[in-house]
C-alpha cells in the first residue's frame, strides 16, 4: 500500500518532466491514416515514449485495472487522452467492445499487444480481432531511444532519458479484412513480431 502511495505521489511530477525534457521529434503533421482513427500498437516495453508520441491524435488507452493502472490513468488524466479499462486477458471481450465503440466515434485508440502480465514479446491477438471488426488500420510503433534505462520487469519497460532523443518508427501499416481467416492472423502477428524484433521470444 505504501509503495503504491509512494508511486501515485511521484508519478505525476515524473511525467510532466519526462514531457519536457524527452526529444520526441516532430509528429506527422500528415500522417498517412490522415483523420481516420487508428489502433496504435506497441510493446509494453515502450509504453511511456509510445504515449508521448500519440499524444495529439487525443487516443483511448487500453489501460490495466491493476493498481499501476490506477496510477496510469490518475497522472495521464489531463484531457488529451481517454481511457479504457480492462486487458486482453480477464475481461478481453468487454474491453474489445469498449475500444469498438472508441473507433466507431471516430476517435484513435491506444493499445499493448503483449500482455498484461507476459511474456515479453508474445504477441495477443485481441489487437487484430479489433482491427478486423472495425476495419480499422492498426500502426505498429517502436521507440528508438538513446542509452535508456530499462527496468528489470517482465516488459522491460525503456523510461527515456531526459535531454536524450527518442526517434519513434512507424511500422508497416495492418488492414485486417472481415472475411480474414487464422492464417491471415497468424500472418499478422509474423508481421508485428518482425517488426518488435522478438521473434525468438515467441
Amino acid at each position: 500500500m505504501f509503495l503504491q502511495r509512494l508511486k501515485l505521489a511521484l508519478a505525476p511530477g515524473a511525467w510532466w518532466f519526462l514531457k519536457k525534457t524527452v526529444d520526441l521529434g516532430e509528429a506527422p503533421s500528415e500522417p498517412e491514416w490522415g483523420d481516420h482513427p487508428v489502433i496504435f500498437a506497441c510493446l509494453h516495453r515502450d509504453i511511456i515514449p509510445a504515449i508521448m508520441f500519440v499524444r495529439p491524435w487525443r487516443p483511448a488507452l487500453l489501460v490495466s485495472n491493476s493498481p499501476d493502472g490506477e496510477i496510469l490513468v490518475k497522472t495521464l488524466g489531463d484531457g488529451n487522452y481517454r481511457f479504457v479499462r480492462g486487458a486482453t486477458g480477464t475481461d478481453g471481450g468487454r474491453a474489445l467492445v469498449l475500444l469498438r465503440r472508441e473507433l466507431v466515434a471516430g476517435h484513435c485508440v491506444g493499445v499493448a499487444v503483449d500482455g498484461p502480465e507476459g511474456p515479453f514479446g508474445s504477441i495477443r491477438e485481441g489487437v487484430l480481432h479489433l482491427a478486423r471488426m472495425t476495419g480499422v488500420a492498426v500502426i505498429p510503433l517502436v521507440a528508438k531511444a538513446s542509452r535508456p534505462l530499462v527496468l528489470d520487469t517482465w516488459d522491460r519497460t525503456v523510461i527515456p532519458v531526459p535531454f536524450r532523443r527518442v526517434e519513434m518508427e512507424i511500422g508497416p501499416t495492418l488492414r485486417i479484412p472481415h472475411d480474414a481467416q487464422d492464417v491471415d492472423i497468424t500472418e499478422s502477428i509474423r508481421i508485428l513480431a518482425e517488426f518488435y524484433d522478438v521473434q525468438e521470444e515467441l
